[in-house]
């Protein structure tokens, strides 16, 4: 037997499941598909659209038993910066969002729409009222959807909302507006925006959990581990709101590695049976990359027992009882991982580790070959294809 082969025999290991978050936005990326009131916005087609004003007037009209509604008016302004007429269609360009409703503009009579198309000339620029007929008392922030040329920018229609990011700074608003603010900057991945925001209200309330989970996420976005990290190390676990709050700083923390700041966070809320069923399964992998079996094994047996059908609890459970040299029931729970996902790519690796493991290279290579065959990320592949070629003469 070779050095190499020798090597690699040796030290055959097992993969993971983890939680990791593909980080894409740099920290100054200010341009996204979130806008709000009183921006310019460039549309990718050379359209500059900004929403000037937002009313409201009650609608009389309809049957007696029918839902109640009112019509919101948006006042918008279209400006071509291009060097040819563009047309804009009123009624198909623009739509609204409200969480659960999609509304489109009116077309009928009563409707301050009056024109189907209109022809904008180049460098000239036209002001528009848009009438949505809506359920009346929405409570979802109202978003302005402009599709134009194939392209779709979104305004988010709350005055408060618009005044607190074209500020820059949460200063004049709750602490609350501003966070809810810096949530949708961050969808929108406009991260510098967002952080300004946060950062001005970090400096009235320091340790404000919710702003430090968001300053975190900023920097869990801009793919920045170490500032991630110390946002998570600030927040006091004794201060979060909800289980949810907690889910979202523990994914984080198992995102960078940081398994005990997972564990730190989800354990007040599991003594407290407050915790649902995918987050208890966070907390147990937290504990198994902790090297804490029992209680990993504890949370995943009842977990399983009381009909948990994730395939990634059976692999986690599958990785303690090889930690434990019990290879048999290793085997046994990798299986059910890829009874319940045949493409499991990280299971059928580890079953090929297992019944290595046991003496039978036949079948440690036949799972490794299905490995390949599962579309596996590159990093499974590539050990796959090794495990295959070192033994290939056994």
């Amino acid at each position: 037997m070779n050095l190499i082969k020798s090597y690699f025999l040796s030290f055959l290991f097992l993969l993971v499941f983890c939680m990791q978050t593909e980080n894409v936005f740099a920290l100054n990326t200010d341009s996204g598909p979130v806008f709000f009131i009183g921006e310019d916005i460039i549309h990718p087609k050379g359209m500059v659209i900004s929403v000037n004003e937002i009313s409201k007037k009650p609608f009389y009209g309809g049957l007696g038993n029918s839902v109640p509604k009112e019509d919101l008016i948006i006042n918008i302004t279209l400006l071509n910066n291009g060097y040819e007429d563009q047309t804009v269609n009123v009624n198909s360009d623009f739509s609204l969002d409200m969480g659960e409703h999609h509304y489109l503009p009116l077309e009928d009579e009563f409707s301050r729409v009056k024109v189907e198309e209109v022809v904008i000339g180049a460098n000239t620029q036209s002001r528009i009222d848009l009438t949505f007929r809506v359920v009346e008392g929405e409570k979802a922030t109202p978003e302005l959807l402009f599709t134009f040329l194939g392209s779709v920018v979104r305004i988010v229609c709350d005055e408060q909302l618009g005044k607190i990011v074209t500020n820059s700074d949460g200063y004049a608003s709750s602490k609350e507006e501003v966070a809810k603010a810096a949530k949708l900057l961050i969808e929108a991945g406009r991260l510098s925006a967002a952080k300004g925001l946060c950062e001005g209200v970090l400096m009235r309330y320091p340790n404000d959990s919710q702003i430090l989970l968001l300053m975190a996420k900023i920097y869990s976005e801009a793919g920045d581990n170490e500032q991630t990290a110390f946002y998570i190390r600030k927040i006091e676990t004794a201060k979060m709101s909800n289980a949810e709050e907690a889910e979202e700083v523990a994914n984080m923390a198992l995102g960078i590695d940081y398994s005990d700041v997972a564990i730190k966070v989800l354990e007040p809320f599991y003594s407290s049976g407050l915790l649902n069923e995918d987050q208890q399964f966070l907390l147990a992998r937290a504990y198994y990359y902790e090297n804490q079996l029992k209680p990993s094994t504890d949370i995943i047996s009842y977990l399983i027992g009381n009909g948990y059908n994730n395939y990634k609890a059976f692999f986690t459970m599958g990785n303690i009882y090889n930690k434990k040299y019990d290879y048999e029931q290793a085997v046994a729970y990798w299986e059910k991982a890829v009874e319940f996902n045949p493409e499991y790519s990280e299971a059928l690796f580890n079953l090929g580790v297992g019944y290595y493991k046991l003496g039978n290279v036949s079948k440690a290579r036949d799972y490794w070959r299905k490995v390949i065959k599962s579309n596996p990320d590159h990093r499974t592949l590539s050990v796959a294809k090794t495990a295959l070629d070192e033994t290939k003469d056994d």
